[in-house]
């Protein structure tokens, strides 16, 4: 009698410390179900990030501002002249490990001056923001001039056009009532009517270690 005693006692305890040991192993994988959906969420790096819409690509932008606001881009820039022409300035934007915006100003003869900016996310411009100014003397107050200006901003994911918009307004010389860009309405326009952001890009891009002894390559 006492050894069936026994023997029941000791399948007691196997089977007491095998639903233990299951209880332990549930835990530890609840546990590391846990820990293994939070890890990617946690420590994803920003070089996986993938743009997908206009606004993905407003906040790049964003980040982009914000960083040279703050003075974390360093800078360097190049002046050229092609023989009175055409002539500008280049600016380069960069962190430690890549460039981030590209500024292009520069003049046509003496009736023509544009701004080209380019913001890059990965070595790929993914909004480019263009203002060109065309003037000309009008009729009224001696010495009165109208700068004809047109914006386009253009929204780009792997380096094709997502969204254009174009504003264009005038700024008379002599009046005290102007419009302000940013109170001018943007029109959404067809890409395809819009000069190629890449192209200029790529050739700016070329010129960032070696400024061009005159003019640029176009």
């Amino acid at each position: 009698m006492k050894h069936w005693k026994l023997y029941i006692f000791i399948c007691l305890g196997i089977c007491s410390c095998r639903d233990s040991t299951m209880l332990n192993d549930n835990q530890n994988t609840q546990s590391l179900d846990k820990d293994t959906t939070a890890i990617p969420l946690q420590s994803a790096p920003d070089s996986v990030f993938k743009l997908r819409s206009v606004t993905d690509i407003q906040k790049a932008y964003s980040d982009i501002i914000k960083q040279k606001e703050s003075g974390s881009l360093d800078s360097t820039s190049f002046k050229y002249n092609c023989g009175n022409e055409k002539s500008g300035t280049v600016s380069y934007f960069s962190n430690k490990t890549e460039l981030k915006i590209i500024i292009h100003r520069y003049s046509e003869y003496d009736h023509y001056n544009a701004e080209d900016y380019y913001y890059i996310q990965e070595g790929k411009v993914i909004f480019s923001h263009r203002k060109s100014i065309t003037w000309a003397f009008e009729d009224g107050p001696e010495g009165a001039t109208k700068d004809n200006i047109t914006e386009q901003r253009i929204y780009l994911i792997n380096e094709k056009p997502l969204k254009c918009l174009e504003k264009k307004y005038v700024i008379h010389s002599k009046s005290a009532n102007n419009p302000r860009s940013e109170n001018v309405q943007n029109k959404e326009v067809d890409c395809g009517s819009l000069k190629s952001v890449i192209k200029p890009f790529e050739m700016l891009t070329k010129y960032q270690l070696k400024a061009p002894s005159r003019c640029l390559e176009e």
